[in-house]
């Protein structure tokens, strides 16, 4: 029987899964090579990018007293599973950030490779400068493409944490986060649109549509569980400032008669599109 994702090892005591769909991203990496051996080293090159971003989201909320289950690599990026996320936004914050951060530091290892008098102690020979370059050229649009405010993206969660923790309440923060992220979205899709129109393909344009499709439906996702969280049971209070495009009015929460929890926590990633309700 074929499984979606598979175990590949543990590390700080988190799973590290691979998802099937992940060797499509290194073979079309794969194609933009011209000799096989730079192939590998760009596959191994983005996939030790995605690990260590999400390894970066996954210990700061472990520092702060959560749980993760696993991170899942794919096509579309990486995963951290969280069981908890901290409850302060502030923790919030730093968590994700923490991701664009390693990003960030891994481009500035691959600048001081292969741009400085530092590259003649790491990059000493043809490989390991391509080696050190991609990892500035790769990790510098991850960081930058992972600041895009489109919850629930990184800068999407970093918008909503500065917003409540300044501004206003959590689930108006997430409400305006969310609907920001779907507006993204929709722009991310209509650039891969126009890109099949004008026969670019280039661009990764399926890519784009998949996350297009990912941010667009888990930011509505998202928003539910806030509301389930913080205990709205008459639907979307903010209803009335939607746009048609944004998708119907939010479904009402399961009812919390003091004998019902929601499991897993709102937070849950993996994919689930239902909510568990299980009686004590």
């Amino acid at each position: 029987m074929i499984k979606s994702s598979y175990h590949l090892f543990t590390i700080f005591g988190i799973p590290i899964k691979a998802d099937l769909s992940l060797l499509i991203l290194v073979f079309i990496l794969a194609r933009n090579e011209s000799h096989p051996v730079y192939s590998i080293i760009a596959g191994f090159v983005l996939l030790l990018s995605i690990l260590l971003h999400e390894l970066g989201h996954s210990l700061t909320a472990i520092a702060f007293g959560c749980r993760v289950r696993d991170i899942t690599l794919m096509m579309i990026g990486g995963c951290a599973s969280m069981l908890s996320m901290p409850r302060k936004a502030w923790q919030e914050f730093l968590m994700a950030f923490a991701g664009p951060a390693v990003s960030l530091a891994l481009a500035i290892l691959g600048f001081l490779a292969t741009q400085t008098p530092v590259g003649h102690v790491l990059a000493t020979t043809e490989l390991s400068y391509f080696f050190f370059n991609y990892m500035m050229y790769l990790n510098s649009i991850l960081f930058i493409f992972n600041l895009l405010p489109a919850f629930p993206m990184d800068g999407g969660r970093i918008l909503r944490a500065f917003l409540q923790q300044f501004f206003m309440t959590k689930v108006r923060a997430t409400w305006v986060a969310s609907r920001l992220g779907r507006f993204i979205a929709i722009l991310m899709a209509l650039s891969a649109v126009y890109s099949l129109v004008t026969k670019d393909f280039s661009g990764y344009l399926i890519i784009r549509l998949l996350i297009a499709y990912s941010i667009y439906s888990a930011a509505e996702q998202e928003y539910q569980m806030v509301l389930a969280e913080e205990g709205y049971n008459n639907g979307n209070p903010f209803s009335r400032f939607g746009f048609p495009f944004f998708g119907r009015t939010t479904r009402t929460p399961p009812p919390d008669d003091g004998q019902a929890y929601v499991s897993p926590p709102p937070y849950e990633r993996g994919g689930a599109k239902k909510v568990d309700v299980r009686k004590e």
